[in-house]
This record gives structure tokens, C-alpha cells and sequence, in this order.
């Protein structure tokens, strides 16, 4: 027996600065390092001012400490790099921020232009930072969501590690085009352990795509330090691990912060793969307050004395004048210009002083613009074309399964649009993915078809960021349940992002959830998503019931601006239906049909139901309306239409197949009666299944979910409550 080691193929590396290296930094580089990094410490020390007297609502993460980190950074990349971050990112966004104002000629001391541009940036950014209306995005973002697009801040988040995978998208969008901008996303030693993280890097890698992780390792998550969160204290071994080369660097050293991203800049150019940079820094203060950590006793006051000896700032200042590139006199005619940018930007959100200071009233947004931008004006189907059945003469239609309809649909907008493109797993493969939703698109194989690795988060993520970059990514989920593995991307960032960034960010994609029913998939495979997605106003969810619903459905989901759910009922995959043979119509989100009609009873339903409410009151003489719903998002009901039918019959039944915890009904039975309650002559009946989830035993899947037979007894119930006498049918008729 005999074990030899196995080499990794992937590099890891630490960089050291010398005196060579200080000596060869130019004047007009060491003025635009100079200028970030003051600019992100003057910042935050008004950041800190403003929070001990009570002026930021919410949390103040500081990075007093860390500037070198950002600011090195920032400096070395090009101006039009994009960038995204964590909660703790004031300092990398002020430093994106200014970085990006001037490309040559960075000197604020010397260019009035400059000057007035940065004290602008400043002046809006804190006032985003406050929650003021004049903020990048009307204040709605705060402290840990920032953005500002024409600068290349694509929008920092709370959630830790939560940017990567959307820095991702980003990238994925970039390289997509053609174009040569990169991405860098910043995120601290916490996130290192996130599973998203690794997803992150492992789709970054798979996919070469132009992406910079940089990693702040100020030593706590929190109060936790990286030895109590980690057997394995190097972090480099996590990107090492997903094949990216890293680089490991003195964060609290600005020049070589500034080398190391150099050097990752210049392999991602070179190899076509992304780079790590993990930077050693250090906050002086606690989590998201102006007082110390030792003061929580998780850390000493000697560590922290320590590590504010080190002062990137005073630093920087001392090599640089030491080696004569920049003088002390310039460098603070430099502090002064920050310095008084930063002040003006206080001063223009804040009146009285000391303990009376505080933020005038008239600076606050408009509580009635709460609600405001939560999905699309949809100004995006301004002159659509919207078509029903009865809109298309028969030599116009052939027939279609529901499943032939799935890449059929995306086909053609595939072969319209090269910003349309599908993430899955195995969508790519086997001639059409796993059951051949993706059968007899080859063409698109590996371009606009991507196989994704099983990272249901990552690749969620990642198409939500090539959405925000203005493509108009699919995703296939392989069963809905799976939802929930990536229920931070698809909730948190895709269904807020436009309420969050203010209708300065959209995120137009489409999710397609496979939907089992009775086909032995068990509790973990067979879930309805609708009741979940519905708690997110930012999503659609659009259910067809039939091919030709898919197909109008679907085009509609792909040209919204915002994210869409489609459900596609595995039951239905072998139904026909007519389906116009062009495949150029709409149905409008928000659209029902009523595909039957009576006088007695208002049956509200959808996907897989539709079609035995139908049979029942045809089979039984129920003299009922069917609706088939269409749009399940709350505020996209079609409420005209179900009033039109309450006012009719006056007796409303909620028909879902799924049980009754993952049920739907519930929304629409409350809104129901409050709106058309003077026309009820009962309450409204929910016909679900039980509790339990559907389990993989055939007899106790049948008994989880609701069928004809609980369809029939609840509508002869109705008829009871009513003294109506149902119709003289038999049952078997």
C-alpha cells in the first residue's frame, strides 16, 4: 500500500511590499489612492458623528479601519469596473463612488470639477445613507443598500454573501456581450463559510467568468474570530478548492492592496478566470456601533491599540511623503478638499447642533410613496398584442402538448433574443433536459441553454444578476420544491430589488417550477409554490391550465420587467389543445377566463384543476362558472371578473389541488369577502387537500391532495347550505 500526495492545480500566494515597490508607484496613482482613502475614513467618522446623536435609523456597520482595503482596491481597477458588497461597505462605495467621477488627472485638490462632483456624490449618498428622499434611491436602501448605477455601484446587500452569486450574473452578462468590464464583489471573512459563497466561486470558475472576490478578513463575524469558526484558518484554501488563484495581502497596507488587485486584474485578462484577493484588515469598532469591541470583551483593548497603530491612513501619508511622491502639503490640501465635501454633505441634512441637531422634516420621503415601485408601471406591453382562443381561425392552429409547448416558447424567443437564456440542471443535456422541456433546442446548447451544476442558490443568484445586467434569463428549477434551497435569492433579492433600489434596478426573469401531483415523487418533490411566492409582491405567478395558455403566458412572463413565476403541472405535459401555429400572442398578467358558465356557483381554480371542474359540472349539471384564474399573484387577481360571477351566483368555491397548509385559497377567500361581501349568501368554500404533505405511497399521495371527489361533495355542500336542489343527474351519467 502506498498513498502520494495529490497536487493542487491551483495556486495560492502572499504578497509583500518593499521599497522598490513604494518608489515605483507614480504621483498621479499614489494622489487617487490617497484620495479613496481618506475619503472613506472621513466619511465614516461622519457616518459615526451623526449615529451617536441619534441621526441613523438602523444599523451603521463602520469600516473605520478597513479603508486601505476598499480604497486599494477600487484604485487599481478601472473606473467602469462594477462592484457590489455587504452591509459594511461605506468605505467601498464612497471609494467606487469618487474612483469613478475622473479618469485621468485624479486630484481634488487641483480640479474644481472634481471637487464639485465628489461633494454631490458625498452629498447624495448620505442622504441615501439617512433614508432621505435625495438619496441614490430615495432613501430606501439605507446604510446596507446602496446603489448607483452610473457609477458602477451595482448594489450592496444585507444578507451576507448575498451579492456574490448576483456578482456573478453580472459577469456571466458582461463576457455574454462580448464586453471587457469586470466585476468585484467585496464580502468579509463571515461570508467565507456561507454555502452561497462556494456556489458563488464554484459557477464563477465553471463558467470563466471576468469576476474579483475580495475578501476583508477583519478577524469576526461579529463577535465570533475565524479560529472558532473554522478548523481551517487559512481562507485561502476555499477559493483554491473552486480552482481560483488567490492572492493573500496586508489589508491594512494601501499599496499593497493596490499591487495584489493589480495582479488579479491582470490574471482574469490574461487567463480568463476570476481571481481572489484575501485582504487582512481590521474595524476598529464593534459590529454596527461607535463604541469598541473590547468594550463586549470578545476582543482586547491591546488588540485593538495595536491594530490602530497600523492606521492605513497615517500609513499611507508617512511612505509616501518618505519616499517624495506626494508631499504632506498635498496630501492635505487632499484631506481638506474630502473633508469639506464630506461636511457639506452633512451640513445639507442636518439642522441645530450638538443634541438639538437633527434632520429637517422636509427631507423625508413621502409616506404615500411607500407602496411605490414594488413591480413595473408595465409600460413594457405598451401596444401588446392580447389574444384568447376564439381570436384565431382554425387553419391558424395545430395542435400542441403542453409539454411541446415549453421549448417551443422559449425557442422562439430564443432565436428573437440572444439576452434569453436558460439556467438548469441538465436542461443541456439528453436531447431536451429531464422530461424534454428543452427537446429540439440544440442550437442554443452551451449558449442560450447552460447546464448549471445542482447550486440552486448560486445559479438563481447569478441569473439575477445577469438580469439587473439586462438579460432575460429562464431558470428551470427540475421540482418545485426546490424553491426553498434558493429562497434568499429568489425572495430577499429578486422579489425586493426593484422596492429596494427605488425602480432604479429591475429584474426580469422567468422561473419555471415543475409541479409532480400524483406521481410518486413524495413530501420533498410535490409542493405548490404559489402560497409562498404570493407573499412577495415583487413576483408574478402565472399558471396555465393548457398549451395554449403556456404559450401566451410564457411570452408574456418573458417580456415583464419583473420576476416571474410559471408553473408547469406535470399532469398536463401529454394534454392538446389548438395552439396558434405562430406562436406570436399575449395573455396579460392579470387576465382570467371563464371557461364555463352557470348561475348557481362561482368555481375559482387553476393548473391542473380547471379541467376536472369542468368535467364535474358538465358530468353532474351543476349549474356553476369556472374561472380559471391565470394570474395567482395577489394583486394581479382578476378581481372584475370574479365580481362579475359573486354578483351573479352569490356562492364561491376555492378549488386547489394542493394541501391545505401550501394553499392559496386562503388570500383569495379573505379578499373575496371583503370585497364582495354584501353579495355572498355563504361563506366561501376551500376545497383542498389535507394537511400532510403528498407522501410517495400511492394511496396516501391520492389522499393528501383533492380531486373530483372532494371537488363534487364540497359543491353538493354548497347547494345544501343554499336549499338548492341539485340538478336530477345521475352521478354516472
Amino acid at each position: 500500500m502506498k498513498y502520494t500526495p495529490i497536487e493542487m492545480a491551483t495556486g495560492m500566494r502572499r504578497l509583500t511590499v518593499d521599497d522598490d515597490d513604494w518608489a515605483g508607484l507614480s504621483t498621479k496613482d499614489a494622489k487617487r489612492l490617497a484620495t479613496l482613502v481618506i475619503a472613506a475614513r472621513r466619511f465614516e467618522e461622519k457616518i459615526l458623528f451623526l449615529d451617536k446623536r441619534g441621526l441613523v435609523h438602523g444599523p451603521a456597520h463602520s469600516s473605520l479601519g478597513q479603508e486601505a482595503g476598499a480604497a486599494g482596491c477600487i484604485a487599481a481597477l478601472p473606473i467602469d469596473t462594477m462592484m457590489n458588497g455587504s452591509h459594511r461597505a461605506h468605505h467601498q462605495v464612497i471609494a467606487k463612488a469618487i474612483n469613478a467621477l475622473y479618469t485621468d488627472n485624479f486630484d481634488p485638490s487641483a480640479y474644481a470639477r472634481l471637487r464639485d462632483e465628489m461633494r454631490e456624490e458625498t452629498r447624495l449618498m448620505l442622504h441615501e445613507i439617512l433614508g432621505l428622499k435625495a438619496g441614490w434611491t430615495g432613501g430606501r436602501g439605507g446604510s446596507m443598500h446602496l446603489r448607483r448605477e452610473s457609477l458602477g455601484v451595482m448594489g450592496t446587500n444585507a444578507i451576507v454573501a448575498g451579492g456574490l452569486p448576483i456578482a456573478c450574473g453580472h459577469g456571466f452578462a458582461e463576457k455574454a456581450r462580448g464586453g471587457d468590464r469586470l466585476t468585484v464583489s467585496f464580502f468579509g471573512d463571515g461570508a467565507i463559510h456561507q454555502g452561497t459563497t462556494h456556489e458563488a466561486m464554484h459557477l464563477a470558475a465553471l463558467y470563466r467568468l471576468p469576476v474579483l472576490f475580495f475578501c476583508e478578513n477583519n478577524g469576526y463575524a461579529v463577535s465570533t474570530s475565524v479560529e472558532q469558526s473554522a478548523y481551517e484558518t487559512n481562507l485561502n484554501t476555499r477559493p483554491c478548492a473552486h480552482g481560483i488563484e488567490s492572492v493573500h495581502v496586508d489589508g491594512m497596507d494601501p499599496l499593497a492592496v493596490w499591487l495584489a488587485t493589480r495582479w488579479a486584474e491582470d490574471h482574469i485578462r490574461t487567463s480568463g478566470r476570476p481571481a481572489f484577493v484575501l485582504a487582512d484588515v481590521y474595524r476598529y469598532y464593534h459590529q454596527s456601533s461607535p463604541i469598541p469591541g473590547s468594550a463586549f470583551g470578545y476582543r482586547t483593548k491591546e488588540e485593538e491599540d495595536a491594530w490602530r497603530a497600523r492606521s492605513p491612513w497615517e500609513y499611507l501619508c508617512d511612505r509616501l511623503t518618505a519616499h517624495g511622491t506626494v508631499s504632506q502639503q498635498e496630501l492635505d490640501v487632499i484631506d481638506a478638499a474630502v473633508s469639506e465635501a464630506v461636511n457639506y454633505a452633512a451640513d445639507s441634512c442636518t439642522e441645530g447642533k450638538g443634541s438639538a441637531m437633527r434632520i429637517p422634516k422636509t427631507l423625508w420621503p413621502a409616506p404615500a410613496t411607500v407602496d411605490d415601485h414594488l413591480v413595473s408601471d408595465m409600460s413594457e406591453f405598451s401596444g401588446m398584442t392580447a389574444a384568447e382562443p376564439a381570436d384565431f381561425a382554425p387553419h391558424d392552429m395545430r395542435e400542441m402538448s403542453f409539454l411541446e409547448a415549453i421549448p417551443a416558447t422559449m425557442g422562439a424567443a430564443m432565436a428573437k433574443d440572444q439576452n434569453v437564456v436558460l439556467f438548469g440542471e441538465d436542461v443541456a443535456n439528453m436531447g431536451g433536459g429531464t422530461v424534454g422541456a428543452t427537446r429540439g433546442l440544440s442550437r442554443f446548447f452551451g449558449t442560450q441553454i447552460i447546464n448549471t451544476p445542482i447550486t440552486e442558490n448560486g445559479f438563481c443568484g447569478l441569473a439575477v444578476g445577469a438580469a439587473m445586467s439586462g438579460m432575460r434569463p429562464i431558470i428551470e428549477l427540475m421540482y418545485s420544491d426546490f424553491f426553498l434551497v434558493a429562497a434568499d435569492q429568489l425572495f430577499n433579492q429578486a422579489g425586493k430589488i426593484r422596492h429596494l433600489f427605488n425602480g432604479t434596478a429591475q429584474v426580469p426573469l422567468v422561473l419555471r417550477c415543475r409541479l409532480p401531483g400524483l406521481e410518486g415523487y413524495g413530501s420533498q418533490h410535490s409542493m405548490d409554490p404559489t402560497s409562498v411566492f404570493s407573499l412577495f409582491p415583487g413576483w408574478h405567478i402565472l399558471a396555465p391550465s393548457n398549451a395554449f395558455d403556456y404559450v401566451g403566458l410564457m411570452n408574456t412572463a418573458l417580456r415583464c420587467n419583473d420576476p416571474v413565476l410559471v408553473i408547469e403541472p406535470q399532469a398536463l405535459h401529454t394534454r392538446k389543445c389548438p395552439v396558434p401555429a405562430s406562436l406570436d400572442y399575449h395573455i396579460p398578467i392579470g387576465r382570467a377566463r371563464r371557461v364555463a358558465e352557470g348561475g348557481d356557483l362561482t368555481l375559482l381554480t387553476s393548473l391542473g384543476m380547471v379541467e376536472p371542474c369542468v368535467d364535474l359540472v358538465r358530468r353532474t349539471g351543476f349549474s356553476a362558472d369556472v374561472i380559471d384564474l391565470r394570474s395567482l399573484s395577489q394583486r394581479d387577481v382578476d378581481y372584475d371578473l370574479i365580481g362579475q360571477s359573486v354578483r351573479k351566483t352569490g356562492r364561491v368555491a376555492v378549488i386547489e389541488q394542493t394541501t391545505r397548509g401550501a394553499s392559496f385559497g386562503a388570500f383569495l377567500v379573505d379578499e373575496i369577502q371583503r370585497r364582495f361581501f354584501d353579495h355572498l349568501d355563504q361563506p366561501v368554500k376551500r376545497v383542498t387537500g389535507g394537511w400532510a404533505p403528498p407522501t410517495v405511497s400511492r394511496v396516501l399521495e391520492r389522499a393528501a391532495l383533492a380531486g373530483e371527489d372532494e371537488i363534487e361533495a364540497a359543491l353538493n355542500e354548497m347547494m345544501r347550505d343554499s336549499a338548492l336542489r341539485r340538478p336530477n343527474l345521475s352521478a354516472t351519467a
